[in-house]
């Protein structure tokens, strides 16, 4: 059922317009109309159609919403009924405009030739770059730390956008398994699993990880260093990251690691901000 609501309101301009527009006769007469109405014999004359062949048209254009057909005395007028064409303009115009996703595709995808272009020379090439990225939450450490070091909260936040975590397993101790689950919407997952390393709370917490490749063995090792400090009424976070070892299977991996943390760090920011204003809303 939800399948085709979502259906509904992707092809809210109903069908019949699309397909009536399809024909090219009916596009030349659609255009013709846009000039001024027209009697039915001179669409006829001007597209050179017999006379049943440019009715059997007129009338499809009218199912459709596009042609309304005036009868005046003996002669019947048509005209385009713009309103229509106006919401087609509408549902045009959501596909014109620029997608922000577009462009970090087309950065990934670039970002991924770069790197295997590294790797190919060097297999090794990943090994020791870091990364660093910052936030500033509306919440104390202590909140922040909980969304790190608990599996239901974790959860919601530690994927990149478009994926949702299938699974997770925090034991936040030092030598604690850590292990998550992604998964796109066609249903492949992707595992990242490794423990941690030490804990601070509310302060500070580091930990490691390892992807798997094609193959099922590790292509990626990274470890990550969580800061928080208390500033105000929030909280500034740096998460920084060192890979430690990578094969050139990792080479996808690697050219969205900083995209994908970044995705991730902006979710748990829209979570813990939902999440305190829903615990303002209702105590």
């Amino acid at each position: 059922m939800a399948k085709n609501i979502h259906m509904c309101e992707y092809t809210r301009i109903d069908v019949a317009l699309l397909t009536a527009l399809a024909e090219p006769n009916r596009l030349r007469i659609v255009e013709l109309l846009n000039e001024r109405p027209r009697s039915v014999g001179e669409v006829a004359a001007t597209l050179d159609l017999r006379q049943p062949q440019a009715t059997k048209h007129l009338h499809t254009l009218a199912r459709a919403g596009l042609v309304t057909v005036h009868p005046l005395g003996q002669r019947r007028i048509c005209a385009l009924e713009r309103e229509r064409l106006r919401a087609l303009q509408g549902w045009l115009d959501g596909f014109a405009a620029d997608h922000p996703t577009e462009g970090v595709l087309e950065q990934y995808r670039r970002a991924i030739e770069a790197e295997a272009a590294d790797a190919e020379h060097d297999p090794g090439w990943a090994e020791g770059r870091e990364l660093s990225l910052t936030r500033t939450l509306p919440v104390t450490a202590s909140v922040v730390w909980r969304y790190w070091t608990t599996a239901e909260l974790m959860s919601r936040w530690c994927a990149p956008e478009h994926f949702a975590v299938a699974d997770c397993e925090v034991d936040a101790v030092a030598g604690g398994r850590l292990r998550i689950v992604m998964e796109e919407a066609d249903g492949s997952r992707y595992t990242a699993a490794g423990r941690f390393l030490g804990l601070d709370a509310p302060r500070a917490l580091s930990f490691e990880l390892a992807a798997p490749g094609p193959d099922g063995e590790p292509m990626l090792w990274a470890t990550f260093a969580l800061a928080l400090r208390e500033r105000g009424t929030g909280t500034d976070l740096t998460l920084d990251v060192r890979i430690t070892a990578s094969t050139r299977d990792a080479v996808p991996a690697v050219a969205g690691m900083r995209s994908g943390w970044d995705e991730c760090l902006t979710k748990l920011a829209r979570t813990i901000t939902h999440d305190e204003t829903e615990r303002s809303e209702h105590p």
